[in-house]
């Protein structure tokens, strides 16, 4: 059996675990200030993701799992993907045997493990009155703190804004993540309730009355939407307006299983989602796990096909993807998804800036041109630099929200990594949806691709890929 471990690069104001992954322990350590957080090798609660031969899972899958002493807990049945639990390692070689079956491989919950890193420096902001009263129909650019926020302008945000380009409530976003706080004040009215789902058998409900089942208990994935668009009291995003989807795939401590984001993929497809963010993903050996290559292949293409496009992270381990041999990286590797490796200051004067060279590439992003799209803002620097990215924090208020940044009596934090990267891209596909109407994601590709700003070598680049977005010319507001 593979043994896996989940790398996680400390990079923002507080335990800023993102661009999140699971992946093989390396032979040899090839990234700095990594958090390694290990699992057993079949996994304690012996979850194991099925990957069948066909489209569909069997009418009576369940029975032989549980025959064999495991159940279900997720079937995937549009391309023939299902999640099971409590197999030991011959049931689930038992299973892999029958002819209807194309892999069996295991699929751990990973867990970072906490190495005591430092929480000094973390944001805590006064936010006045006056900006949580704001008017809701003010531009963003009117954000309490839109000042710091460097990444927008980095961009050309701001420009599109200008020309009316605000979003559109009829574009679906789903943010598949730690869940998202749709109480912040930034967030109220963003996420659709009804159709939002948590795969996470938290019992958020019964610990937190009031709040749904796909609250963020984490922080991540509430700073992440807070990218893709806010309502600009405190910060701005790339949209004013849009409707977010909260998937929740990860837990309180951040862990996640590929059988989650699978099952977060197509559902979100299935729900009408034009644009899909995952600001995380898995590695494997594609040899070894032939069946995880094939299940988000089959994931992403089936997304695709349904109308919506991925975005998804290479990683913040600053690892050479075109040199890296039998791995995959998905879904940012998927043929179909767009990957977006970050950039970020190599200076600044202050919290509001100047700032020198936004476009720098970030150290800790992954590269390669045989997986990097494009390059956006994700942030760099130390603790105090004010290099990194500005987001929104969730307002839960439980002991276990990973940063201290991001609770309840504090607003905003500051982190940094390839997970915020992602959301800008994200958010640019949502802008361009509402301008060129929905159900072709591959249009939405091209222009995303063919609109950024070439920078580094001439044309691919291991590190932007086809250049650093360009909302206003993918707009098509300048040339």
């Amino acid at each position: 059996m593979n043994r896996h471990a989940e790398k996680l690069i400390v990079l923002g104001a507080a335990l800023a675990l993102l661009g999140c992954h699971d992946q093989p322990v390396p032979t040899e350590p090839h990234a700095r200030g990594m958090l390694a957080a290990s699992v057993t090798p079949a996994d304690p609660a012996g979850r194991h993701l099925v990957v069948f031969t066909a489209q569909g899972v069997p009418a009576d899958f369940g029975d032989r799992v549980a025959q064999l002493g495991g159940s279900v807990e997720a079937e995937v049945d549009s391309i023939g993907v299902a999640a099971v639990t409590g197999l030991s390692e011959d049931a689930a070689a038992e299973l892999a045997a029958a002819a209807d079956i194309r892999a069996v491989e295991p699929d751990p919950m990973t867990r970072p493990r906490d190495d005591g890193e430092d929480t000094d420096g973390l944001a805590d902001e006064a936010v006045s009155e006056a900006a949580v009263a704001a008017d809701a129909t003010a531009s963003p650019t009117a954000a309490q703190f839109y000042a710091r926020q460097w990444n927008l302008r980095a961009v050309f945000a701001p420009d599109a804004w200008a020309a009316g380009f605000l979003g559109s409530r009829d574009v679906v976003v789903a943010i598949l993540d730690t869940g998202i706080d749709y109480t912040n004040p930034d967030l109220a009215g963003l996420v659709d309730l009804d159709r939002s789902i948590s795969f996470v058998p938290e019992d958020v409900t019964r610990h937190y009355p009031g709040r749904l089942p796909f609250s963020d208990l984490f922080w991540h994935g509430t700073a992440v939407a807070s990218v893709v668009a806010s309502n600009a009291i405190l910060l701005a995003g790339v949209n004013r307006y849009v409707t977010l989807l909260a998937v929740k795939v990860a837990d309180s401590t951040n862990n996640h299983t590929v059988g989650r984001l699978i099952s977060g993929i197509v559902y979100a497809a299935d729900q009408g989602a034009d644009v899909i963010n995952l600001s995380r993903g898995s590695e494997r050996h594609k040899s070894q796990s032939p069946g995880f290559v094939a299940a988000f292949e089959r994931a992403v293409n089936y997304a695709f096909r349904k109308g919506a496009l991925v975005v998804s992270v290479p990683f913040n381990d600053g690892a050479d993807l075109d040199h890296n041999g039998d791995i995959a990286r998905l879904p940012c590797e998927a043929a179909n998804a767009i990957c977006a490796a970050a950039t970020g200051p190599t200076g600044a004067a202050g919290l509001n800036g100047p700032w020198e060279n936004v476009d720098a590439r970030a150290p800790y992003s992954a590269f390669g041109r045989s997986a990097v799209s494009v390059a956006a803002p994700g942030g760099a620097g130390e603790v105090g630099q004010f290099r990194r990215m500005w987001t929104i924090c969730t307002t839960t208020p439980t002991a276990t929200t990973g940063a201290p940044a991001c609770r309840a009596h504090q607003a905003i934090a500051q982190p940094a990594g390839t997970s915020f990267a992602a959301p800008h891209v994200a958010g640019l596909a949502a802008l361009l949806v509402a301008q060129l109407g929905h159900g072709n994601p591959a249009l939405i590709r091209a222009r995303i691709l063919q609109s950024a700003d070439d920078l580094g070598e001439p044309g691919v680049d291991p590190y932007y890929g086809k250049g650093r977005v360009n909302v206003a010319r993918a707009l098509g507001l300048i040339k």
